[in-house]
């Protein structure tokens, strides 16, 4: 029915125009991981050491189908950044080779840092921090894709136990600081726990004090997401962890917090885990992350802290210290090629044999495997006429699917991942 009436067209017209913005405004004000770019079912990003990374080494990790680096900031004091890196310049670097940053801002274990005049004229460490935080993020919003606040504030080597009940004051007096200059990074994260928030495991509980700052944070529009680091001894079970955090955090409304793995490795040192190992575990990790549709994932890290063979932290780099690539390296790198453009259509773990589905075109891949053992695994073709089987392990190696049984394929599945490609 047609309106006539000045006033019912005024307000016909002022809905119309609520209606507008409101959609103009939706998309250009969404905020949070999900927004984040990738070509691939998980964006993969791995740790860098800010002191030793060259130019060749950021265009071989583009090259290799990473799309971001990790690496931390600490304030310009000698006591925690003894190097002075030049961060600025490092950033520029890891656009230049095309690559997006996460940077993770945090000060020394007693907050902000060591040296006496920290705290001269009456300052507060929380203060300090704010200041040193936001200023950071101002000067490169438009350079860094995702910012971290902390990392392991449940971790001594970051935060001093005695200090915790002071994060949340750190943590609000940095949220204020970024709202009063309005600075709303599109994905900023916190705070990099080294055990899992709200529902505790195995590897201990996190102080209260520190999900309370986390909460609040969030609550407030400050933090975007939770980062987590989901280190453990194999990677299928943080599906059911996932999946007990995001109860949680729905808890507590925050429905829209998305879940970032911003660092989890596996190292290479004897006699505990060969190269071998360590490549599955590392393939694997990167397959439970896409099963659980975890959106980002920080690998620990590009190459070796060191060269002892039987130091833990010396060895979780996909490169040796020297540069070699490991096992893992190869594995990871080939399949991103396939993986590329593809996503995820489906993942069932049946009597412990793993099937993640991806779709890539007109092309289903099955990637199947266990954690430990042999098993058979039955993979339906659905009438598909083409079948490639890809091995990654020790090296990558196509061939034939084997004889049909029934409507599908069957598959010898082992710790080491192999992927069936499908199609008409």
């Amino acid at each position: 029915m047609k309106t006539s009436h000045p006033l019912a067209r005024r307000l016909a017209g002022w809905l119309g125009a609520l209606l507008l913005a409101a959609a103009s405004a939706g998309p250009a004000g969404a905020r949070g991981i999900g927004t984040l770019n990738t070509e691939y079912p998980v964006a993969l990003s791995v740790q860098i050491d800010p002191a030793t990374i060259t130019d060749d080494d950021l265009r071989e990790i583009r090259a290799s189908g990473f799309e971001l680096v990790r690496f931390g900031v600490r304030p310009p004091l000698k006591s925690v950044n003894p190097t002075l890196i030049d961060y600025p310049k490092l950033i520029q670097r890891v656009r230049k080779a095309r690559l997006d940053a996460i940077v993770t801002l945090f000060g020394g274990k007693e907050i902000w840092g060591h040296e006496p005049g920290d705290l001269r004229d009456g300052g507060s460490r929380e203060s300090l921090f704010a200041d040193f935080a936001s200023d950071f993020i101002k000067a490169h919003s438009a350079d860094v894709a995702v910012w971290e606040i902390w990392n392991e504030p449940d971790h001594k080597t970051f935060l001093r136990p005695d200090l915790v009940p002071e994060f949340g004051a750190a943590s609000s007096a940095l949220c204020s600081r970024l709202a009063q200059r309005q600075i709303r990074p599109d994905i900023i994260v916190g705070f990099g726990f080294a055990k899992l928030p709200f529902v505790g495991g195995s590897n201990g509980k996190v102080p209260p004090e520190l999900e309370d700052a986390f909460v609040s944070a969030a609550r407030s529009d400050c933090l975007t997401d939770i980062s987590i680091h989901p280190y453990r001894s194999v990677p299928e079970t943080a599906l059911a962890d996932y999946e007990k955090l995001r109860v949680q955090l729905d808890r507590r409304q925050l429905n829209k917090t998305g879940i970032v793995a911003s660092e989890w490795g596996y190292a290479s040192y004897m006699p505990v885990r060969n190269q071998g190992a360590q490549a599955s575990l590392i393939f694997r990790e990167y397959l439970i992350n896409a099963a659980a549709g975890i959106r980002l994932l920080n690998l620990y890290s590009w190459r070796d802290r060191g060269d002892s063979y039987f130091s833990k932290e010396d060895n979780f780099g996909l490169k040796s210290k020297t540069g070699e690539k490991k096992e893992a390296y190869s594995a990871l790198t080939e399949f991103l090629k396939i993986a590329r453009h593809s996503q995820k259509v489906s993942y069932q773990d049946a009597g412990g044999a793993s099937r993640l589905v991806l779709r890539r075109g007109q092309s289903l891949l099955h990637v199947v495997w266990t954690q430990g053992g042999e098993k058979t695994v039955s993979v339906p073709a659905n009438g598909a006429k083409k079948c490639t089987r890809v091995d990654f392990f020790p090296r990558m190696r196509e061939g034939s699917c084997g004889s049909r049984s029934g409507d599908g394929f069957t598959v010898g599945a082992s710790s080491s991942p192999v992927l069936l490609s499908i199609s008409d």
